[in-house]
């Protein structure tokens, strides 16, 4: 997203058509590792767990910062102004508590929510904020069970030049996929020529990524060893955490910062949700 030949500079945009778009999606019943993942009845006590936003919203907040604003520090005090935030519940029955969590009943401190058989799960937050002048809209969702055994991403981000679009529908095979749109046929040429040499730049890090036409679109294909599962994530977050616990002084000067803003727009967010 920093490369001005292929992206320009984020539009200027209202909350209600932001410059950057980010939503993820989250799913309740899932299989981990090729086993079902049960959930503790305490994960859907918002005030225990939080809402979706304070939750899994952070590493999309982590992802604005760092794809805008890559090892730049945020002065959340400056930098951020946080104009709205939403929340809705997803509605599990009983039936379905007791699939995912095991638990004979809802526990008591889950009552403000229950409604006879069905849960008010208050797990899905919008929020909308500027930083450096950007318009962002994020978006935490939970849903019952995933159509593809997988939570899915989905990502705009509106430049001058063009936009890029992370999608991850049917179409995709349920894969996440990044797009380049130039705006208007004007840029067409430009944008193309400056992806294609980005693409070069990065055969020596991650040989093999291409690009290819997808109508009036450009397509960035990725070779299936960089597709790294969800599990294997986690072990890269564990390992660069253990890296920094045996050496402090290699955290990068602008993690606390950074840290500090994304949990003021989540927490900030969710507080505006409530009226």
């Amino acid at each position: 997203m920093n490369d001005p030949a292929v992206f320009g500079a984020i539009i200027p945009a209202d909350p209600e058509h932001p410059g950057v778009s980010m939503e993820s999606t989250h799913f309740i019943l899932k299989t981990v590792a090729g086993a079902p993942n049960p959930r503790p009845p305490f994960f859907f006590d918002i005030l225990d767990q939080g809402e979706g936003l304070t939750d899994v919203g952070t590493h999309l907040l982590d992802l604005v910062q760092w794809t805008l604003f890559p090892d730049q520090p945020i002065d959340y005090r400056q930098d951020i102004q946080v104009q709205d935030g939403k929340r809705w519940p997803t509605k599990l029955t009983a039936a379905q508590f007791r699939q995912v969590t095991g638990a004979a009943d809802f526990p008591p401190e889950l009552a403000p929510y229950v409604h006879g058989d069905q849960f008010d799960f208050y797990c899905n937050n919008q929020v909308d904020y500027r930083i450096r002048g950007a318009q962002v809209r994020s978006s935490a969702l939970w849903k019952w069970e995933s159509p593809a055994g997988v939570d899915f991403h989905h990502a705009i981000y509106r430049g001058t030049r063009a936009s890029v679009e992370v999608r991850q529908t049917i179409k995709e095979n349920y894969r996440p996929e990044v797009f380049v749109a130039a705006n208007g046929a004007g840029n067409s040429a430009g944008v193309s020529a400056a992806v294609h040499a980005r693409i070069e730049s990065l055969q020596g890090t991650y040989p093999e990524v291409a690009v290819e036409a997808a109508g009036d679109e450009l397509h960035v294909t990725i070779p299936d060893r960089y597709r790294v599962g969800h599990e294997a994530h986690f072990a890269q977050v564990v390992e660069e955490f253990l890296k920094y616990m045996g050496k402090s002084k290699s955290i990068p000067a602008w993690e606390r910062p950074n840290m500090l803003a994304k949990y003021y727009v989540t927490t900030k967010g969710v507080q505006m949700s409530k009226g």
